[in-house]
C-alpha cells in the first residue's frame, strides 16, 4: 500500500463539479469514477505500467470534450489496445459521454526520478470554449535510474532480540541465545542494528553480545530502569562502517510516561556513516512501543506516536537531521491489531511528504509489528525495494525462533555517495495566477558538481509539467516539485524538495512569526525560520545586517555550525508590494555568544548616529559612531521611501538629497548588530 497526500478532498469535489458553461447553456462538467488513479509499483522511464479503468461522465455537455494529458508521465486510450496509447489530445463526443465512457489510462514516466518518488501528472477535460470541465489526479512512482552510486550501500536493521539476558522469560539457554544474537547480526550483513529487549542487567548483555562478534564492532546500550528484566534499546555498529557522534540520549520529551511503555522512550543514537572518503551524518531513533493488542495498549500506542510526531515536527533540530526511526513498533501500520482499527501511525503514514515507511511494501505481505520509518531528507538515498525481512538470519541459526528471537530482523539499504548539500533551488516560488492557466519556465539549475537538475511533480494541485522544466498550474493552490540529480559512479542520488505557491491576488508581505535565537554545539546544525503571509515572496536573510549569499527562502540551514557563523541572524521579507524586516535572533555556537543588545545598548546607537547638515540642501551625511551601519531607509511624511541603501558595511554615507521636495522626512538607520535608530530630517528648498 502506497500512500500520496495529494489533492484535497474539497479541491477534489470542485475539479470534477461544473466548472465553466458555454454562453447560453447550463452548467457543463464532467465527474471521474475513480477521480483520482494511482500506480503503487514502480515504472522507469520509457516504459509503462498496467492500465487502469476509468469511467467519464459529462452532464449537459452538447459539443463533446477534450482529453488533454499535458504532463510527460500519463498516457490514455479510449480502447485499452496497446497501440493506442497517446499523450496527445484526444476528443471524445458528448453521446458516448452522457451515459459514461471507459477510458483506459497508465504510468508511463518519459523522465526519470528520484528513488521511490511519488509524482503526479493529471488528465484534465475541456469543452469546445477550452474551458476546465474537470480533471483527475493521476500518480505513480518513478523508479530510480541509478540508486546504488557511489559504492557499497549502507545497510541499516532492527532486531528485537527477545528479552535478551533475562533468566524468567524468553529463551531459556540465555548463553546460546547471546551467541545466536551475534551469528544472525554477522548473517544479515548489516552496518548498524537496533536492538529492543535487551535486559538483565544490559550493559553486560550486550558486552557478551559484542564478544562473540569480534573488535571490529561496538555498542551501547540505555537502560531507562535499573531494574534486572526491564527492557532496554540499544545499538551495534561496525567501527568501520559508522562513528557514534554523540551519546545516546532518552526522548523523555517525546511524549508521556505512560504511553511509552512505563517510561521505555525512545532513544536518540547519532552517527557519522563512513562511505568512503565522505562522512554523512544519520541520527536514528529507536523505539519499542508498548506491546498487546488490547484497547488500553493501542490507546497508548496511538499517544505515543502523536507525542513523537509532535517533537519530531515542531524542532528545528530534527527538520536538519537525516532521520531514521526504526524498531518494534508493536503494531501494523495499515490497519492495528486491535480489532482492526486505524494504526497508531497513520499520522506518519498520511505525512507522506515529509515521512515515509520504506517497509511498507514487506508489511502488505506479512503482518509486522517492526518497522523502519525515515524523513524526506533520506528520499533521495533509500534504495528502492531495499526494505526486506532478514531471512539469512533465521537460516544461520538452527531453531532461531525457539532459541533467539519471536521477531525476525527488518533491514533497509541506502545508498551514500559523494553528497551535494546544496541544491541552488528556492524553498518556496510565489505567482499570481491570471484568469487562464499559468505556466512556469523553472530555471535551469546546476549542483554545485556542475551536473544538471531535472524536475518532477511530487504532489499538490491540479498542474503538470512538460520537458521536465515547464509547469502549468490550472487552478490556485500549492503544488511540491523536487529538483534531483540522479546518481553516478560516484555520486549518490541528490534531491531537494521545493513549493510553488499560486494564488489569485497579489498580498503585502508581513512577518508573522520571528527568527528564534539558537544555541547549538560545536559542529552541529542550526536552522533559522521566517513566517510570512504575502504573495510571490522573496527573502533574504542577514548575519550581523549583511546578506548571506544564497540564503534566499524562508528557512536558513546551517549544517556544521562553528565559531565564524556566531552573530545576528534576520530576514528580509519582500515582494512588489514592499519589504519588512525581521527581528534579528542571536546564534550562540558551544557557549559562545555574540553580544546581546541591550535596551542601553539601542540607546547607545540612536544617541551616536548623526544625520548632517539638519536641515540639508544638496547632500546628507550619516554617520555612526557606535560601530558600521548596515541600512538606511528615508521616507517621505507621506510614508513614500524616497532613498534606500542595503549592504552599506561602513560607519558614514553620503545622500544625495538635490531631487527631493521640501519638508520633513524620517530615516530608519539599521546597524551591523541589528540596532535601529530613526531621525527626522527637515529638507530646505535646493538655492538656485
Amino acid at each position: 500500500m502506497f500512500h500520496f497526500k495529494l489533492l484535497s478532498y474539497k479541491l477534489y469535489v470542485l475539479l470534477c463539479m461544473a466548472l465553466a458553461a458555454s454562453f447560453f447553456a447550463e452548467a457543463q462538467s464532467v465527474s471521474c469514477t475513480p477521480d483520482r488513479v494511482a500506480f503503487t509499483t514502480s515504472v522507469a522511464a520509457g516504459q509503462a505500467s498496467a492500465a487502469q479503468r476509468v469511467v467519464v461522465t459529462a452532464v449537459n455537455l452538447s459539443s463533446g470534450a477534450v482529453i488533454m494529458q499535458p504532463g510527460s508521465q500519463v498516457q490514455v486510450s479510449l480502447t485499452g489496445a496497446d497501440n493506442a496509447y497517446s499523450r496527445i489530445p484526444i476528443t471524445m463526443r458528448a453521446d458516448e459521454l452522457a451515459e459514461g465512457k471507459t477510458i483506459y489510462v497508465r504510468f508511463a514516466p518519459a523522465c526519470g526520478g528520484f528513488p521511490d518518488s511519488a509524482v503526479s501528472s493529471p488528465v484534465i477535460f475541456f469543452n469546445q470554449y477550452s474551458e476546465l470541465l474537470g480533471s483527475m489526479a493521476v500518480t505513480g512512482i518513478v523508479r530510480q535510474e541509478s540508486a546504488e552510486g557511489g559504492g557499497r550501500p549502507f545497510r541499516i536493521a532492527t532486531f528485537n532480540v527477545e528479552w535478551l539476558g533475562c533468566p524468567d522469560e524468553g529463551p531459556a539457554d540465555k548463553a546460546q541465545q547471546m551467541r545466536n544474537v551475534a551469528t544472525a547480526i554477522r548473517a544479515m550483513d548489516a552496518d548498524i542494528v537496533a536492538l529492543q529487549e535487551v535486559t538483565d542487567n544490559p550493559t553486560k548483555s550486550l558486552d557478551t553480545v559484542l564478544a562473540y562478534l569480534d573488535g571490529a564492532w561496538d555498542g551501547r546500550v540505555v537502560i531507562h530502569n535499573p531494574s534486572s528484566c526491564v527492557q532496554s534499546e540499544a545499538i551495534v555498529f561496525k567501527r568501520s562502517r559508522a562513528t557514534l557522534t554523540a551519546e545516546p540520549v532518552l526522548m523523555s520529551n517525546a511524549g508521556s510516561y505512560s504511553a511509552w511503555a512505563s517510561g521505555r522512550y525512545p532513544v536518540e543514537f547519532s552517527f557519522d556513516i563512513n562511505t568512503g572518503g565522505y562522512t554523512v551524518p544519520i541520527t536514528l531513533i529507536n523505539l519499542h512501543a508498548k506491546a498487546y493488542s488490547d484497547r488500553t495498549s493501542y490507546e497508548r500506542r496511538v499517544e505515543a506516536s502523536r507525542g513523537l510526531k509532535a517533537l519530531l515536527d515542531s524542532s528545528s533540530y530534527y527538520s536538519a537531521q537525516n532521520l531514521i526511526v526504526l524498531g518494534d513498533f508493536n503494531d501494523d501500520i495499515d490497519v492495528a491489531t486491535y480489532r482492526q482499527s486505524v494504526s497508531p501511525y497513520k499520522n506518519f503514514v498520511d505525512d507522506s511528504l515529509n515521512y515515509r515507511f520504506v517497509t511498507t511494501p514487506v508489511t502488505e505481505d506479512f503482518s509486522m509489528i517492526d518497522h523502519i520509518l525515515i524523513s524526506g531528507r533520506l528520499f533521495p538515498y533509500y534504495i528502492p525495494h531495499s526494505a526486506r525481512l532478514e531471512h539469512e538470519a533465521e537460516s544461520a541459526v538452527p531453531g532461531f525462533r525457539d532459541n533467539t528471537s519471536d521477531h525476525l530482523p527488518v533491514s533497509a539499504s541506502f545508498a551514500f555517495g559523494k553528497v551535494e548539500q546544496e541544491i541552488p533551488v528556492p524553498d518556496i516560488y510565489a505567482f499570481v495566477k491570471p484568469d487562464s492557466a499559468l505556466s512556469l519556465d523553472m530555471p535551469v539549475a546546476y549542483s554545485t558538481e556542475g551536473q544538471l537538475l531535472r524536475y518532477a511533480i511530487d504532489s499538490g494541485v491540479v498542474a503538470s509539467l512538460t520537458s521536465q522544466r515547464i509547469v502549468t498550474f490550472f487552478d490556485t493552490g500549492v503544488v511540491r516539485m523536487v529538483a534531483w540529480q540522479p546518481g553516478g559512479v560516484a555520486y549518490a542520488p541528490v534531491a531537494k524538495f521545493f513549493y510553488i505557491r499560486v494564488t489569485s491576488r497579489s498580498v503585502a508581505p508581513q512577518i508573522t512569526a520571528q527568527p528564534a535565537a539558537q544555541s547549538v554545539a560545536l559542529r552541529t546544525a542550526a536552522v533559522f525560520y521566517v513566517q510570512a503571509t504575502g504573495t510571490a515572496l522573496r527573502y533574504q536573510w542577514k548575519r550581523n545586517g549583511v546578506k548571506i549569499s544564497g540564503a534566499t527562502s524562508f528557512r536558513h540551514a546551517i549544517r556544521y555550525a562553528s565559531s565564524p557563523h556566531v552573530g545576528y541572524y534576520s530576514c528580509e521579507v519582500s515582494n512588489e508590494l514592499g519589504s519588512v524586516a525581521s527581528q534579528a535572533a542571536p546564534l550562540c555556537v558551544d557557549s559562545s555568544c555574540p553580544a546581546l543588545p541591550t535596551a542601553a545598548d539601542k540607546n547607545v546607537f540612536e544617541r551616536r548616529v548623526r544625520l548632517y547638515p539638519n536641515p540639508v540642501q544638496q547632500t546628507l551625511f550619516v554617520e555612526s559612531a557606535a560601530g558600521n551601519i548596515a541600512e538606511v531607509r528615508i521616507y517621505s511624511a507621506g510614508g513614500a521611501m524616497v532613498y534606500e541603501q542595503k549592504n552599506v558595511r561602513a560607519p558614514a554615507l553620503s545622500i544625495d538629497t538635490s531631487g527631493w521636495e521640501s519638508g520633513a522626512y524620517v530615516a530608519a538607520i539599521v546597524s551591523d548588530r541589528g540596532e535601529k535608530a530613526a531621525k527626522v530630517v527637515v529638507k530646505l528648498r535646493t538655492k538656485n
